[in-house]
């Protein structure tokens, strides 16, 4: 499934993302405009193999405001992100985050229609609608030609569940050039440290496998969603490198503390940011924050957000 230039630019370390054509943006169009207006009663989404900040903010909102026109939705996406599809049929792919690429991935949507053909024959689907990124594939597309439905995610914690701060350590090995966008561990540490110093309740939240926890901190990570998304709303306050699940806190209503190497990421995040929830900034500069320098940000944020009122 690889295309050869894709693969070129993997072994070579570059960011690898599919750029959209003038062709797939036109193809694109016409899919969605049959899609709103004349669709049939299956619909296959997918799959989607790019970020999880994208696949939050950019293709689940508009696969939910498909549910309610079709009586079967599937969606092919990664293991553990069924919580995101609500009334839908979830299906896992087999493509690996680390290699998979950045924004909506390095598959072309050749490959993708060919991936979710296979799934559907293999499900037993002959008449149905196939949804791509494709159809989605600019501004213009999501706001003018289908629909989104953006909606809050979770419930409210239970009595004395809340900590102060809920940290999100990312760790991710990904091919291309964000490893720097990993706090480094020693960092963390210290960052744990300054809590407890200051008398913070605090845990941590992610993957297993692409978050850090330091040694005696409370560990909340998870590969189940629904869990994560829970474990975010016990926390006044959500901390962490911009990543997918800061905007996982966006949409359930957690305010945020970032840091992110540019000011274009930061910007992004705001343009995202679909329920207003507070967003505090670290700082947009290339070199990780220190510790203290996180530390007292998080002090300040929280003193802020006892002087609002609280967010429903």
């Amino acid at each position: 499934m690889t295309d050869p230039a894709n693969l070129d630019m993997l072994k070579a370390g570059r960011a690898v993302a599919y750029q959209f054509t003038l062709r797939d943006k036109l193809a694109g169009a016409l899919g969605a405009l049959r899609l709103r207006w004349f669709p049939r009663r299956v619909l296959v989404a997918g799959p989607y193999v790019g970020e999880f900040g994208h696949e939050l903010m950019d293709w689940q909102p508009w696969v939910r405001a498909q549910v309610a026109r079709h009586d079967e939705v599937h969606v092919i996406t990664y293991p553990g992100r069924d919580y995101l599809y609500p009334g839908c049929r979830v299906h896992a792919h087999d493509v690996a985050l680390e290699t998979a690429g950045y924004k909506h991935g390095r598959f072309t949507p050749a490959q993708l229609e060919t991936m979710a053909r296979k799934k559907a024959a293999e499900l037993g689907l002959k008449n149905y609608d196939l949804m791509t990124v494709r159809h989605i594939c600019t501004r213009y597309h999501q706001k003018y030609l289908l629909p989104a439905k953006f909606e809050r995610l979770g419930a409210p914690p239970a009595a004395g569940e809340m900590r102060d701060v809920a940290f999100h350590f990312r760790q991710v090995n990904k091919a291309g050039p964000d490893r720097t966008r990993n706090y480094p561990p020693a960092a963390c540490d210290q960052l744990a440290a300054f809590c407890r110093e200051h008398g913070l309740s605090f845990f941590c939240i992610g993957h297993p496998r692409y978050a850090y926890c330091p040694a005696g901190a409370e560990d909340r990570r998870s590969e189940d969603l629904a869990a994560s998304v829970a474990a975010i709303r016990a926390a006044r306050l959500l901390a962490g490198e911009l990543s997918g699940p800061m905007h996982l806190a966006q949409l359930a209503g957690t305010p945020i503390l970032i840091w992110a190497p540019g000011q274009w990421r930061l910007d992004n995040c705001e343009r995202w940011n679909v329920f207003q929830v507070p967003t505090y900034v670290v700082s947009n500069q290339t070199r990780p924050p220190e510790p203290e320098i996180v530390g007292q940000k998080i002090l300040a944020a929280l003193a802020d957000l006892r002087q609002r009122p609280p967010l429903q």
